[in-house]
């Protein structure tokens, strides 16, 4: 495996791992709708529910915030894996 391949194989692979975590913690913040809350009020909104306590408990909205930092990440890891991509290949 060329350096080229394998660095932008490991950075590519923790934006996995990170989008991956970003949805298991999507899926509990879920589990935190406070109650009368139905999932399509809570998700098919324009603002997506976006730091709503009327939607949320605390603990829901603590989860909100780890999948956005994590899709963030996931997000960034994969361009990095680009850059890498390109960069090497010269």
């Amino acid at each position: 495996m060329t350096t080229q391949a394998g660095v932008a194989t490991v950075l590519s692979a923790a934006g996995v791992i990170a989008a991956a975590l970003a949805v298991a913690n999507e899926r509990r913040m879920q589990r935190h709708r406070l109650p009368g809350v139905s999932y399509a009020a809570a998700t098919f909104r324009r603002d997506g529910g976006w730091r709503r306590a009327d939607l949320f408990a605390p603990q829901g909205l603590e989860y909100q915030r780890r999948a956005a930092r994590l899709g963030l990440a996931a997000a960034v890891l994969w361009l990095l894996a680009l850059a890498a991509w390109v960069a090497l290949a010269a």
